[in-house]
């Protein structure tokens, strides 16, 4: 799924709780100063303006400015402005309109990564001493406020407020039917063709007719074999997708396809007929992400869907529990200053606190939270409740290898190449045509 969809795709979904905690940057780097203790004077008044996507009458969008109005509430001498806008191409128009005239709102969505270093060196405001000053607020986001750290400038200039990440989901009943059991690890995958092949179905079909889903799982294989290293070597040109270790994750993808864990025709067949495999019993398993969740709390077959996380290596445990994931968020812009900057930080920290996110929940009845919460089971279905107990071992989420990467096309030429792999191209021929890609786009 597109980050661009997220928004939109999110508000379906139900809820899940804890995970280990992240407190941002350790190494107290950061350049800025530390924030004021107080909250400024109670008698000044300010105006401070706000820019997400949550736009138009959806149940999400109406808990959100119920937020900003009891926010309003709570302190008078605070205006909140919502410049917010639904529609992407205008939401980015008018970002870059404020960029220009050097009138950014105080806080704007955004899901940093790669692209958002420029705006964190000159716009963003640095979070990480505010995030030091209040150890709640900081230890109750999931692991993920690295989407807006980077090695090379100190600090973290952004928070989370949406979550995703991908995991499998499996048919329980077929599971038996089979005499299979569930994969504990990559290895596992297939020894299942044949076990699935005699009740007539495949392990796990996948649509790579809209290519992204081979982007997710040579990440998926990359976090569990390498760890987020082998990203950042790739990404910097420590490595290469031609060497051995690169390869070697394309040739597990081309053996599986080879073997029938996918199925047939992989590259003719969309997202939408595999979920249908899966929903009619002719797959045993679908990997998709927390987005899938409501589709499947609905389903015929929703009393026998079970999830796991992505199984990692045999021979590298101690990287199982990566997880292909990621976050949009909020950042500040540092022209805020004074008291300004106070409502704003202020307004920061009630819109991505716990007690907001349960507002969220309450109010719309589903929604994935970046931070640890307290959910009653019986408020959410079964299947909810099983993707929550395989994240509860997660350590850690990173996005898509390329979108780490300087080049902005490099994510549109890698997801092409693999598509052309299961269409027929070697994994070394797959490997070699990124790698050119990449040296020809390197000063």
């Amino acid at each position: 799924m597109n980050k661009k969809m997220l928004s939109f795709a999110l508000v379906s979904i139900l809820a899940m709780s804890t995970v280990l905690a992240a407190c941002g940057n350790s190494n107290n780097n950061s350049s800025s100063s530390a924030p004021a203790a107080s909250g400024g004077s109670k008698d000044e008044k300010v105006t401070i303006r706000i820019m997400t996507r949550s736009a138009g009458t959806s149940p999400t969008v109406t808990a959100y400015q119920n937020l900003l109005k009891k926010f309003m509430v709570d302190n008078p001498n605070i205006t909140v402005v919502d410049e917010s806008l639904n529609d992407e191409a205008a939401f980015n128009n008018k970002f870059k309109t404020g960029l220009a005239t050097g009138n950014l709102p105080e806080i704007w969505m955004n899901y940093g990564g790669e692209t958002f270093k420029e705006y964190a060196k000159n716009v963003a405001l640095d979070l990480q001493p505010y995030l030091d000053a209040d150890k709640k607020w900081a230890g109750d986001f999931l692991p993920l406020l690295g989407t807006w750290q980077y090695k090379d400038v100190p600090g973290t200039f952004g928070v989370p407020t949406e979550f995703y990440s991908v995991a499998i989901y499996y048919n329980k009943e077929l599971f038996e039917k089979a005499g299979a059991e569930v994969p504990k690890s990559v290895e596992d995958f297939p020894a299942l063709v044949e076990k699935f092949k005699a009740v007539g179905a495949v392990p796990m079909a996948m649509g790579e007719k809209e290519n992204f889903r081979g982007g997710h799982l040579i990440t998926n294989l990359s976090l569990k074999k390498y760890g987020f290293q082998k990203t950042l070597d790739l990404n910097s040109g420590a490595a290469k997708w031609n060497d051995a270790d690169t390869v070697s994750l394309l040739q597990t993808m081309k053996e599986w396809q080879d073997a029938g864990v996918f199925g047939k025709n992989i590259v003719t067949m969309d997202g939408n007929t595999a979920t249908t495999m899966f929903l009619e019993g002719k797959s045993a398993m679908i990997f998709e992400g927390v987005w899938a969740l409501s589709q499947m709390a609905a389903s015929p077959i929703k009393d026998k869907i079970g999830v796991i996380a992505f199984p990692g290596y045999k021979e590298k445990p101690e990287l199982k529990d990566n997880w292909f994931g990621g976050a949009g968020g909020y950042s500040v812009s540092k022209a805020a200053t004074g008291a300004k900057q106070e409502a704003t930080i202020k307004l920061l920290k009630y819109l991505t606190s716990v007690e907001a996110f349960q507002t969220y929940l309450k109010e719309t009845g589903g929604g994935v939270y970046p931070v640890k919460m307290d959910v009653d089971p019986a408020s959410v279905d079964p299947i909810t409740v099983q993707y929550m107990a395989a994240l509860d071992a997660a350590t850690d989420f990173k996005g898509e290898i390329t979108e780490y990467s300087p080049i902005t096309q490099l994510l549109d030429k890698t997801r092409n190449e693999i598509q052309g792999m299961f269409a027929g191209n070697s994994p070394q021929k797959t490997g070699d045509a990124i790698q050119k890609f990449v040296d020809s786009n390197t000063k």
